[in-house]
């Protein structure tokens, strides 16, 4: 499992392996130099401007950088060092490296006041590459004043820079921006990744990220406390599909949705849950839809329910359900359903009946439940529950802006899923998944041609199609969300590029995604 850590596990690691392993923070320091030159030497063969600037804060970042700028300068490039601080007043391992750079004879230029940044923009201009080491994943403050000015003109001069650690500016707790950051095209971190280097808006500043190893044990970092990490599919667990099976092996599953005007969310979830190989799939949807929504559906058995006479499904379709004689493996309930009375009965009423089967709620149920969720969730529930909200869902079900939503994601999945007792698919960039124990996933795969309507709908009908086979709900949630990423990825290559990406040329890319799993 590729763990994230935040500023504080990753001080904790660096402090055992300093007082317990009996390795110096200086070696540390130089290790961290070391492989950073390593990398920094290969994008430099490509430039032909060969001189590095290095801008160096005051703390152990800025000592990271001059252990860049110490080894480039004995290797015969030419280098030159930019301090936000001053020299005198470093402390400790940044010191030891200042001092030795300087001795060498390497040039540095102190900035502490507006006017000493007076020649800054011709540095930079007369650069190749840019190593930033001003702030490491310590930052916790908003950056101003002199520092501010300057990482806005390194983003002003669009040269190719190299972060050590994380970009100047980037929260490594949440990947939020400290009132300016620096856009870097490669990002060197120690260790593991953070936590910030995953999530937006931060993600999208670190350009290619590299994680190396400086000597701290990797016992040292996957530890119960550290709760974060990447959702990469190799540690799951995945049921075997045995040749000698037949289609009542590998469950029924149950869709409750679709309106007038809103049949193909209705039909776009079937066809995510057929790409991952349930035996069966039945759409239940009112029935003044219903034949728009079977038309779609070549292989799914529809079921018409009770409507209003107008768009939506009509309370009285509960009793249709219950009544149907096919028990099902799980429930996809919510894509398309409307906003009426019927979807909150609908919903209400299936999660307490058969609260044994494993449901997948979106869209208009997640509406519902928002509503009223002491009523709609019961807590008898005994299978999972999944929820797939958006950033306006995900506000409607806190009771929270969106901009808040967005501020701390990992956060908000968390706090629905403790509170609810389920499994939460934040959608977005930089999806969040969050387990009912206080477990969270990052998915980094994706692209911006989901960013069109229906994407979530089949991304609701994978998860459910994969609970209808049997699978556990943690490699449901987190194989579901990874493969529909993938699928858009290897889907823009094969198709011309990720805009006017459709929901519906999803499927057969996920279908191809989700068979090298299992």
């Amino acid at each position: 499992m590729a763990k994230l850590l935040t500023s504080t596990q990753m001080r904790e690691a660096d402090r055992r392996t300093i007082e317990e392993l009996g390795l110096p923070g200086v070696v540390l320091m130089e290790n961290a130099g070391q492989e950073t030159v390593r990398i920094l030497k290969d994008h430099l063969a490509e430039e032909k401007n060969q001189r590095l600037l290095i801008l160096a804060g005051a703390g152990n970042n800025g000592g990271d950088g001059f252990v860049v700028a110490r080894r480039l300068l004995q290797d015969g490039i030419a280098t030159e060092v930019i301090l936000f601080g001053q020299g005198q007043n470093l402390k400790g391992d940044a010191a030891i490296n200042h001092q030795v750079y300087h001795r060498l004879g390497g040039p540095i230029h102190e900035i502490v006041q507006p006017e000493d940044l007076n020649g800054f923009k011709s540095r930079l201009l007369h650069s190749g590459i840019i190593v930033d080491a001003i702030f490491g994943t310590g930052l916790m403050r908003p950056i101003t004043g002199v520092i501010a000015t300057a990482i806005d003109l390194v983003n002003q001069a669009k040269k190719p820079v190299l972060a050590i650690d994380i970009p100047s500016g980037i929260n490594a707790d949440d990947g939020r921006i400290m009132g300016t950051a620096i856009h870097a095209t490669w990002t060197v971190t120690f260790a593991a990744e953070k936590i910030g280097h995953r999530l937006y808006p931060g993600a999208g500043l670190c350009g290619q990220l590299t994680c190396v190893d400086i000597g701290i044990p990797s016992s040292y970092l996957d530890i119960p406390q550290h709760t974060v990490a990447r959702n990469l599919t190799h540690d799951l667990s995945i049921p075997q599909r045995p040749r000698d099976s037949h289609k009542g092996h590998f469950g029924h599953l149950f869709i409750v949705a679709g309106s007038v005007g809103k049949e193909g969310a209705a039909a776009l979830t079937a066809l995510g849950a057929q790409c991952v190989g349930p035996g069966l799939v039945t759409v239940a949807t009112p029935g003044i839809v219903q034949s728009a929504v079977a038309s779609k559906l070549l292989e799914a058995m529809t079921l018409p329910l009770p409507d209003d006479g107008i768009a939506c499904i009509d309370p009285k379709a509960l009793t249709a359900l219950l009544n149907h004689p096919i028990r099902p493996s799980a429930l996809a309930i919510g894509p398309g359903l409307g906003a009426g009375d019927g979807t909150a009965a609908v919903v209400t009423g299936l999660l307490n009946h058969w609260h044994d089967i494993p449901a997948v709620i979106d869209a208009d149920g997640l509406n519902a439940l928002a509503r009223d969720h002491k009523n709609i969730l019961p807590k008898t529930r005994t299978a999972a529950t999944v929820l797939t909200p958006h950033p306006g869902e995900m506000s409607r079900l806190l009771g929270l802006p969106v901009a808040t939503i967005q501020e701390n994601r990992m956060a908000a999945a968390k706090t629905l899923a403790t509170h609810l007792h389920s499994w939460v698919v934040l959608k977005g960039a930089d999806s969040v998944i969050a387990a009912p124990d206080g477990r969270i996933w990052i998915n980094d795969s994706g692209n911006s041609g989901l960013s069109a309507g229906g994407s979530g709908d089949v991304l609701t009908g994978v998860i459910a199609g994969l609970l209808a086979r049997g699978w556990p709900v943690e490699s449901a949630v987190r194989a579901g969300v990874r493969v529909h990423g993938e699928a858009a990825e290897t889907a823009a290559l094969a198709l011309g590029g990720a805009p006017g990406l459709r929901a519906g040329e999803l499927p057969p890319f996920i279908r191809r995604a989700i068979n090298r799993l299992g």
